[in-house]
């Protein structure tokens, strides 16, 4: 039996014993399966990854099927699911089952997944698919979360807060929850205590600088560069930053060899790439081809390394590097 994601909340009505919750939002899964099956639980909850069930199904069996007279309801939970556990998830759901719970969480299901059809063509089942939040349903969450709790904040500041989570619910929820601990006796937060609330100002600067690198933007680089104060402290976060980056492309490019479409490649991307981003990913994407990003990706690798044992003139080295990137030349 399917359920929408627009009525999720009628799990909390279903009788069923039986769950698959696929797709990628783990964020939306985890606040699912808390308010539905954890925030009111008396009894235990269990813990399976798929290699464990695998290794030794009669243990996982044992805990599904043993029943006790002084046992409250169990809720159990199996990670990681694949199409390798579909014969004994068939034959699982095919016995009687009291006072558990149990929830299989997977990532894409395609439509001629095995599992997924079971899980859809029987009414004793129940599945559920878990699509990426875009940038206006964590908008909403955000400004939910805000009114709810009484904090007045922009509508410019909370695209911030959404801009820095790439798509992911649980990384927005990090950061409400740390603007909820700061507000505690207030009721406003501005730009300047969010920046700093959340270390956005870092990570915002360096981010920006390889993102214009990529993109080939000298101009911007040098900009960048010449009005920031960094210090050798931020050369592992500019490190780290490029790494991300490069590898971010590197999947991008290998998106659009099956796609041959450069938007396609980029709103297949997950987690989703923030729609301000897109028009700089593009032109990333434009300007370098696969085997040079494999290039670079092992001298920043080396370089990380390296700066690990002398961090001496780190920032200078990095730089060096970037600026030397930021040409077309360099292709």
């Amino acid at each position: 039996m399917i359920i929408k994601s627009f009525n999720l909340k009628d799990l909390k009505e279903s009788k069923s014993n039986f769950f698959l919750f696929y797709g990628e939002n783990e964020g939306q899964k985890d606040e699912v399966i808390y308010n539905i099956f954890l925030k009111n639980l008396k009894g235990e909850v269990v813990k399976y990854d798929e290699s464990q069930i695998l290794e030794n199904k009669d243990v996982f069996f044992e805990t599904c099927l043993n029943e006790s007279l002084f046992e409250s309801e169990k809720i159990i939970q199996v990670s990681r699911v694949t199409s390798k556990l579909f014969d004994i998830i068939t034959e699982l759901t095919s016995k009687k089952i009291y006072n558990k719970k149990i929830i299989f969480n997977s990532n894409i299901l395609e439509k001629r997944s095995k599992i997924r059809q079971l899980f859809e063509a029987e009414k004793e089942l129940v599945c559920a698919a878990f699509y990426q939040d875009n940038s206006s349903s964590l908008y909403k969450i955000a400004n939910d979360f805000f009114n709810k709790n009484n904090i007045s904040i922009s509508s410019e500041n909370i695209n911030l807060i959404v801009g820095k989570c790439n798509g992911d619910r649980k990384n927005l929820q990090n950061e409400m929850n740390k603007i909820l601990n700061f507000c505690f006796k207030k009721n406003k937060i501005n730009r300047n205590q969010i920046l700093k609330l959340i270390n956005l100002h870092g990570d915002e600067n360096s981010f920006e600088l390889i993102d214009y690198c990529l993109a080939k933007n000298l101009t911007k680089v040098i900009n960048i560069i010449n009005n920031n104060s960094f210090n050798k402290n931020d050369s592992i976060i500019l490190i780290r930053s490029l790494i991300s980056r490069l590898k971010r492309l590197i999947e991008l490019k290998k998106i659009y060899i099956q796609a041959n479409d450069i938007n396609e490649a980029i709103n297949a991307y997950r987690p989703l790439i923030f729609w301000k981003d897109k028009e700089i990913v593009k032109k990333q994407m434009e300007a370098w081809p696969v085997e040079k990003l494999y290039e670079l990706l092992d001298k920043v690798s080396f370089l990380e390394v390296s700066l690990k044992k002398n961090n001496e003139f780190s920032n200078n080295i990095i730089f060096d590097m970037i600026l030397n990137n930021s040409t077309e030349s360099n292709n």
